[in-house]
């Protein structure tokens, strides 16, 4: 059946070797380690109506689709094999034949002539590598830094930040087409600018060095600088080019080095700095609109948490002087907030008002399609820039505005809420334990903070305390999670959230004591089976809708959903855990960056502000890759990933129905208040899509319905659904030396 040429190396072969990067069991290994499992490829070529495999046969590897198009049958019971998809060029399938001797799921059959397939053997990968190692994802935020990183958060004393017109101009046109640029505000954008400082450099002089933690971003005015990937010469960068823009985001390690070629000049600005200016002006932006809208008679019955939606929703747009913004007699759906210039109104020829910086115009617009009363014209000899907002979009948030019109706005508030809570709520569990009662069954993880042991109690009642070091804490800035934390577990109870017990400290550890959930991590089942089919997908993804739901019905966000913080518990039920970067919104926006790279929303990349809308973008992504096996804009460069993200264009496997791609184009809107989700009805609106026809939301959250898999669990001292990671050392944590804050007197 099979014609197996000789092994090759992808060295001659750029994209398979990139196309290696992609595949999810692979992702943890090195460019040299994929460059020697490209040498165990095998050629193999299938004339048309040839079998690659058959359900039921032993895998023993996956294939690559090199060229030509398969289709894919599987039979249930016995009974005739029906189509279920289709391979083509670069699709993968059998990655999990790399984990164990595993039976084919489904039929693979070449329908075009002369299929070339790479294959990769296990037995030949496991000599070279020994057993599959899964790459976790981390969690990123903009706070964390190391405290005994060189110049880290600092700018010289006496930075020169002055600039002529010319040097504006100049520092405009390198970032006209950076993202952290372009999803920026006029006004926020000029702020940032504002505030980079001038740094010259010599011949030789390294500005960024391979490895090390960044935290500048940098602008060339004049010279060149040369940049080095492993002491090779990859590319030179002159003037109006930028480099350095993933330290705007997170303290990542220095992908390259960049040294100065000549003499050069360069305009420079942090991270703490340049994040402090979007938030700041970001901040004095939303409230000012929300201010703006409540001067609008029209928009008195709304709440001011209504109010704070619609904020989210104000575009910009500017106008040249002498622009006509709208004429007297047309069609109208657009309410208008002058926030630069002024605007001329003209009714029948003759000028009857002039709009300046805060004055609405056409705000009739949103409660019907009136033909303009009069005709409005930027004016003042300067760029006009005002906030618009339409009526579609007021609707798709809110509802028809009529219907507020004849609200009370006290009956309102007690009648109408933008999140209703979910129909069930746990009864909270709390113990009073003493520390030295507990005692060590085995650890379910680690991470660079801390670790996760299942304990025990005199009552051989079994948790999970999860101990945090005190001093990696304050080392990477991170005290203000670590106590959002606890105040956010303290307050949620939910069947599918972790519930919290009770806490404690130490001189040098944080510890929660929580839930033991041992049915796994859903990220090694997802791994396990490549993909999810949709009723699994369908599942998982309830879950956390309805967790989602509950948490922001106390307007708390969550902003760090993936496979590897959803849990599975004896009977198959998703339990979301780590809490570390939730918060409760005290306002419609908040501007940390924080969250895992893969998942981040367009909104948290841009720095614009973000709300409960992040949630409903990741479970965007979740539901993806349960379906695909990795997540849609991924890349193995962090920039182009985050590139993807604000672009937003998503290429969908064949094998993903219709009814699923429909669900993620919504929640992956990369307007928030598009977003389904956030858009009028919430979650009860993602509940009743197609997607989840089957499911029945009073009994999933009873806990009442049969779950796709269900874990086995011996007892209650199980950890055989953990990967085992040998003996924790008790005393190996740094010690904490008190800075005398007391930042976690309520822990």
């Amino acid at each position: 059946m099979r014609q197996t040429g000789s092994t090759m190396a992808i060295g001659g072969d750029e994209e398979v070797g990139a196309f290696l990067k992609t595949v999810p069991l692979l992702k943890s290994y090195s460019t040299d380690e994929l460059a020697k499992v490209g040498a165990l490829l095998q050629k193999r070529n299938f004339a048309k109506g040839k079998f690659l495999v058959k359900q039921g046969d032993i895998g023993d590897g996956f294939f690559i689709i090199r060229s030509g198009t398969c289709t894919v049958l599987r039979s249930e019971a016995g009974g005739a094999a029906n189509k279920i998809g289709e391979l083509k060029t670069g699709d993968y399938f059998g990655e999990t034949a790399l984990l164990n001797n595993q039976l084919r799921g489904a039929s693979v059959q070449a329908v075009s002539d002369d299929v070339l397939t790479f294959f990769l053997q296990r037995d030949a990968f496991e000599k070279l590598f020994g057993k599959v190692r899964f790459a976790k994802r981390v969690a990123v935020s903009a706070e964390q830094f190391k405290a005994n990183d060189q110049n880290v958060y600092k700018e010289p004393k006496n930075a020169q930040k002055k600039k002529t017109k010319d040097q504006v101009k100049l520092i405009k046109k390198a970032v006209a087409k950076n993202m952290l640029f372009t999803g920026l505000t006029s006004d926020v954008q000029t702020q940032v600018i504002q505030e980079m400082y001038e740094k010259s450099v010599k011949k030789g002089e390294h500005v960024i060095k391979q490895g090390e933690r960044g935290d500048h971003f940098y602008v060339v005015e004049s010279g060149t600088f040369n940049i080095f990937v492993d002491d090779n010469l990859v590319t030179s960068v002159g003037a109006s080019r930028c480099f350095g823009e993933l330290a705007l985001m997170y303290n990542a390690p220095r992908a390259a080095s960049v040294v100065a070629d000549s003499d050069a000049k360069l305009w420079c600005i942090t991270r703490v700095n340049y994040r402090e200016q979007v938030a700041s002006k970001g901040r004095g932006n939303f409230s000012k609109y929300t201010g703006f809208l409540s001067k609008v008679d029209l928009l008195a019955p709304l709440t001011h948490k209504e109010r704070e939606v619609i904020a989210d929703a104000l575009e910009e747009k500017t106008f040249s002087s002498g622009d006509t913004i709208f004429e007297q007699g047309s069609e109208g759906d657009i309410m208008y907030i002058v926030q630069q210039g002024e605007v001329e109104v003209i009714k029948d020829g003759a000028s009857v008002a002039l709009c300046k910086a805060g004055d609405i115009f056409g705000e009739r617009a949103l409660l019907k399609n009136d033909t303009r009363a009069a005709t409005c014209m930027a004016t003042g000899g300067e760029l006009v820039i005002c906030l618009t907002l339409n009526k579609q979009a007021f609707e798709e948030l809110l509802g028809p505005l009529e219907d507020h019109m004849e609200a009370v706005s006290k009956q309102y508030d007690q009648a109408m809420t933008l999140d209703e809570p979910s129909s069930v709520e746990v009864t909270g569990k709390k113990t009073n334990l003493r520390f030295d009662q507990l005692n060590v069954i085995g650890t379910l993880g680690k991470g660079s903070f801390g670790h996760v042991q299942l304990v025990k109690d005199p009552s051989n009642n079994t948790y999970a305390l999860k101990a945090v070091s005190k001093a990696m804490i304050v080392e990477t800035g991170q005290q203000g999670h670590i106590m959002s934390e606890k105040k956010t577990m303290d307050v949620l109870n939910h069947p599918f959230l972790i519930n919290l017990f009770q806490t404690f400290k130490d001189r040098d550890r944080l510890y929660f004591l929580l839930e033991p959930v041992l049915g796994g991590e859903l990220f090694t089942l997802l791994r396990a089976n490549t993909v999810f089919n949709e009723q699994q997908a369908s599942f998982y993804a309830a879950c956390v809708v309805s967790a989602f739901e509950y948490m922001h019905s106390k307007d708390i966000i969550y902003r760090d959903l993936k496979p590897e913080n959803l849990l599975l518990d004896d009977k198959g039920f998703i339990k979301i855990t780590d809490f570390g970067f939730a918060k409760t919104l005290t306002a419609g926006r908040t501007w940390t960056l924080c969250g895992t790279p893969d998942y981040l929303a367009p909104e948290i990349v841009a720095g614009k502000g973000h709300g409960k809308g992040v949630d409903w973008w990741t479970l965007g992504i979740l539901i993806y890759e349960m379906l695909a096996s990795q997540p849609p804009f991924y890349d193995d460069d962090p920039m182009r990933t985050y590139a993807k993200i604000v672009t937003g264009d998503i290429t969908f496997p064949s094998s993903m129905s219709a009814v699923s791609q429909k669900l993620i184009k919504k929640l992956l809107h990369n307007k928030p208040t598009k977003r389904l989700g956030v858009l009028q009805g919430g979650a009860k609106k993602i509940k009743k899509h197609q997607f989840f026809d089957r499911m029945d939301w009073n009994e999933l959250e009873q806990r009442n319905i049969k779950t796709p898999y269900v874990p086995t669990i011996k007892d209650a001292e199980d950890l055989s659904n953990f990967e085992d990671l040998g003996e924790e050392e008790s005393n190996d944590v740094e010690q904490y030396v008190d800075d005398g804050s007391n930042w976690d007197d309520e822990f």
